[in-house]
């Protein structure tokens, strides 16, 4: 837990929040959304903070006394974290929250539940907190966060106050990664350009096992070029790991390597690349599966498939057969355009 003072970017949405807790007015529930990993577990964890501080300052969190010592650690009574339970929000973790939502503080100001993700909650678990949302106890404040609001019923929406974030400059993020990551300046903004502006992503960031997954995904695209069978095309499954999350984060990265591409094949500057370290093995990947005259057509087809595959991935469907089909139609027999329906 930082206070809202130590929070890199995010000023609109800080500022909307500091000015409603200076003028006693916050809303009971909120909607806090955006993409994923941009720190909005993080607003909202320094508001159940700046809600319960024995010291504030200048409605903020002094992020030193016994209450916010302990909802950094996650210990504190009056503050609960409400998360997946394997893959979604069950409804009795809700049907607990409504309970306890109706309880008088323990020792702090007020009883703040954070759901994040909010829209793994099931249509069931979303009915059964729209009352909570409604009219929560004067002591009880619902925090609910999510990178997928339309996957919100409308009644769970309208009942909130909405709070958007959006991703960081890339040059905001590296500085702060640098001294708290104790990165070098250069890696530093390459974790940053790699994250999208989403700065909890680039603190997570390995930058040795993102190089192992781009090498190996890069050498894939490499095999597209090669006059080939298509069928060889399926050795490279392995490139994009094992489970739904590798899997998930291969794809993620296999689109932003297709997009820099096009920005290459646009004659756009490296420096608007997300791989700008890799640009001369790109240009010549792009050179190489958009040729001259083809208009970056070959290119965007391979976006939409690399799409396509994403959404599948999120119905659960096999992993290895998404992962076989997907390489299947993007490889195209010598200089000829990948086709998303081949």
């Amino acid at each position: 837990m930082a206070p809202f003072r130590e929070i890199v970017g995010h000023e609109q949405p800080l500022r909307v929040l500091q000015g409603a807790l200076a003028a006693r007015r916050m809303h009971h529930s909120l909607l806090f959304f955006g993409p994923d990993a941009i720190g909005k577990r993080r607003v909202a964890t320094a508001l159940a903070a700046a809600l319960n501080c024995a010291a504030p300052r200048e409605a903020d969190a002094c992020g030193e006394c016994a209450s916010c010592r302990r909802i950094d650690k996650g210990s504190h009574p009056d503050v609960t974290l409400v998360t997946l339970e394997k893959t979604m929000i069950p409804i009795d973790a809700i049907r607990r929250v409504r309970q306890e939502a109706s309880y008088f503080p323990y020792e702090g100001q007020r009883r703040v539940f954070i759901v994040d993700p909010a829209d793994r909650m099931s249509i069931d678990a979303q009915n059964a907190l729209l009352k909570t949302l409604e009219e929560p106890p004067a002591s009880s404040m619902l925090i609910l966060v999510t990178s997928r609001p339309m996957h919100l019923l409308p009644t769970t929406r309208s009942r909130c106050q909405q709070i958007a974030f959006g991703i960081l400059p890339a040059e905001t993020i590296a500085p702060h990664l640098a001294r708290l990551r104790g990165l070098t300046a250069q890696d530093a903004l390459r974790a940053a350009r790699l994250s999208g502006g989403r700065f909890g992503a680039a603190m997570e960031l390995d930058l040795a096992a993102h190089d192992e997954s781009l090498a190996a995904l890069l050498g894939a695209l490499g095999h597209l070029v090669k006059n080939r069978a298509r069928e060889a095309a399926l050795d490279d499954v392995a490139a994009f790991g094992d489970d739904t999350a590798e899997i998930a984060s291969s794809l993620a990265m296999l689109d932003g390597i297709v997009r820099d591409m096009l920005v290459l094949e646009a004659g756009g500057d490296a420096s608007l690349l997300i791989h700008a370290d890799r640009a001369d093995q790109l240009r010549t990947l792009a050179a190489a599966l958009a040729p001259e005259g083809a208009g970056g057509e070959a290119l965007l087809a391979m976006a939409d498939r690399i799409e396509t595959a994403r959404e599948d991935l999120e119905r659960n469907v096999n992993r290895k057969l998404l992962l076989e089909t997907l390489l299947f139609d993007l490889h195209a027999p010598g200089a000829s355009a990948p086709s998303a329906r081949s």
